[in-house]
């Protein structure tokens, strides 16, 4: 907001139902939370998060298994298991009826033969030269692979460093051209340091990960968990939104990996907004969702906060930020601007326009949620400050500093989930549904707005622990109305009630 701090009233009734409703029901409310166990269950959803140890444990137990069961070394179980992309029942089947043809198949060498080569082919390691750099190392310095090829351990180790450093390669085969044996995991630790050798290891367990349909890794930046999913993919993902949570409590979909809580929209809709919206990044249309000018004097004005109630700072006129409505009329008591109204038919406007102007009015207010969630944060970082003072005058015990910050990350919440529902609200067919969806979104972003315009309010000695309990209580109503919209548009995929617009 520009210049606003006025108090505004901390309840709205516009379902009928008061704020006392969800205080004696806030349990039923509480946003699920990561049980410190890697495990986690949002809705019917159940996966697991797992550390890299966890995940190089299963990668292990999986090669042992394998090497017990075939009688094959470790170091050849996890190279065909590698060559058969981790399908270890494939791999079973097919190494039971042949086990030759699965050797061969994997670049394994065949058995040394009984038959000796001519003595004219032997060399002596004084007679020995490296195919690489034709040098005559003595012959502690060759190396063979299984499959006999030999070269100085000068070139193995350039080799093997550059295949697992520069070209981020686990799985590569023998120097010797047209020799496909595989360069296994003790001729990877014999020729590289430790970073290097690291740098295998996480290369093996992401090749691990991408052959598995149930594993993702957390696609935050710096993450390094990975999550175990049985569902999220597929025809499921058009009945519903696989939101998961790491270890380290980072929230993102299993379905598409965007690093973000999408819900209520689903997968295949997402990349079709989200590349409308890159398209139009850059354009008058980004910029117009940063600046607005007055409707009374037409002062440019600039977003610096959350709220959508805007005063110019030059003649004093609010107004509301998204429909440029006077606040006095608009207010978000009885009039709203969340749904989009088809224009009156006009000959003069072609088909093209009126597109262009429905993405527009979606494409604002889901950036504007996107804006505000940010300017909340910066406003939030301001007032701890303010409260850190108060906290050291002894006003308030820390645990009573700290609503700001809840009242702060509630918000960014639901308006992660309210830009979301409007990309939704744009691809919804017009109908009873979607108003229906509409009021409940409407809803949810009045309660955003209220709360959003208390922490705009100045913090002093003498306010604070009112303003703290309004907070709260206003927090927990935010809560309970995001719950609502969650839970209906998850009922309505599983349900199959949403119409879209375009082919899903």
């Amino acid at each position: 907001m520009s210049d606003y701090s006025d108090a505004i009233s901390d309840t709205y009734d516009s379902d009928g139902s008061g704020l006392e409703d969800f205080l004696d029901n806030d349990s039923d409310y509480d946003m699920p939370v990561a049980s410190g166990k890697g495990k986690e269950k949002i809705s019917n959803l159940e996966y697991h998060s797992l550390s890299p140890q966890r995940l190089q444990d299963m990668i292990d137990d999986e090669v042992r298994r394998v090497a017990s069961i075939t009688g094959l070394e470790s170091a050849i179980a996890s190279i065909v298991l590698q060559h058969f992309r981790w399908n270890e029942d494939r791999l079973l089947e097919k190494f039971m009826d042949s086990p030759g043809v699965v050797l061969k198949e994997a670049g394994e060498p065949p058995e040394l033969s009984a038959t000796r080569p001519a003595k004219r082919t032997r060399l002596t390691p004084t007679e020995f030269v490296c195919g690489i750099c034709c040098d005559t190392p003595p012959s502690e310095d060759v190396f063979r692979l299984r499959c006999k090829h030999a070269f100085c351990k000068t070139c193995w180790e350039m080799y093997v460093t550059g295949k697992v450093k520069d070209e981020g390669q686990c799985f590569f085969s023998c120097m010797q051209d047209g020799c496909s044996t595989i360069v296994d995991d003790e001729t990877v630790r014999r020729f590289t340091d430790e970073a290097g050798y690291s740098r295998f290891v996480e290369l093996v367990r992401q090749s691990y990960v991408s052959a598995n349909n149930n594993l993702r890794y957390c696609p935050h930046p710096s993450c390094t968990e990975t999550v175990s999913c049985t569902g999220g993919r597929g025809g499921s993902l058009l009945t519903e939104v696989p939101i998961v949570k790491c270890g380290k409590d980072h929230s993102f979909c299993f379905g598409c990996g965007i690093d973000s809580d999408h819900r209520p929209l689903i997968c295949k809709l997402i990349n079709i907004w989200v590349k409308n919206a890159r398209e139009d990044a850059g354009t008058a249309q980004w910029m117009k969702a940063h600046t607005r000018m007055c409707p009374k004097c037409e002062n440019n004005i600039e977003k610096n906060g959350g709220c959508n109630r805007i005063q110019c700072r030059q003649c004093q006129y609010q107004f509301c930020w998204l429909c440029m409505q006077k606040w006095e009329v608009h207010g978000y008591n009885n009039e709203v601007c969340n749904a989009w109204k088809e224009p009156e038919p006009d000959e003069a406007t072609t088909e093209a326009q009126r597109n262009l102007s429905k993405w527009l009015f979606y494409f604002d207010r889901y950036n504007n949620h996107e804006l505000s969630a940010k300017l909340d944060q910066e406003l939030c970082e301001r007032a701890d400050c303010k409260m850190l003072e108060m906290q050291e005058t002894g006003q308030l015990s820390w645990i009573e500093t700290k609503f700001m910050r809840e009242a702060v990350d509630e918000l960014t919440t639901c308006r992660v989930s309210l830009k979301w529902s409007y990309a939704m609200a744009y691809f919804l067919k017009q109908g009873n549904q979607k108003e229906i969806f509409e009021d409940i979104q409407a809803d949810l972003e009045k309660a955003v707005e209220a709360l959003s315009q208390m922490l705009e309010e100045e913090i002093e000695i003498e306010n604070v622990k009112a303003l703290r309990q309004r907070t709260v209580d206003k927090m927990v109503y935010v809560r309970g109305r995001h719950e609502i919209l969650l839970k209906d548009t998850a009922a309505g995929l599983a349900e199959g009630r949403w119409e879209w617009n375009v082919t899903v």
